[in-house]
């Protein structure tokens, strides 16, 4: 849970359902990412129906569980457009 102890009762609840729906969202990534090769959030919003917000929050997710990468060239990060290029791990 991403929530402080000083933060509102609402915060709170707010971080127990977004669990409720966090595993479905990173599956939806990744296989977009999978069928697509590489993307950027703003590309995924077309494959996967979620909104960038939702994207910019799973993909770091999926990076710390292996799943996904930032795409580099020459030790630094891919970007398109203003957003990282992704790949599957």
């Amino acid at each position: 849970m991403l929530v402080r102890a000083h933060d509102p009762v609402t915060s709170m609840e707010a971080a127990e359902h977004a669990v409720m729906f966090s595993g479905p969202h990173c599956d939806r990534i990744e296989a977009a990412l999978a069928e697509l090769g590489q993307a950027t959030a703003w590309e995924l919003t077309h494959a996967t129906g979620l909104t960038v917000v939702q994207i910019d929050r799973r993909l770091p997710e999926l990076a710390r569980a292996g799943r996904a990468r930032v795409v580099q060239s020459g030790g630094d990060d891919v970007c398109r457009n203003g957003y990282r290029v992704w790949e599957v791990a």
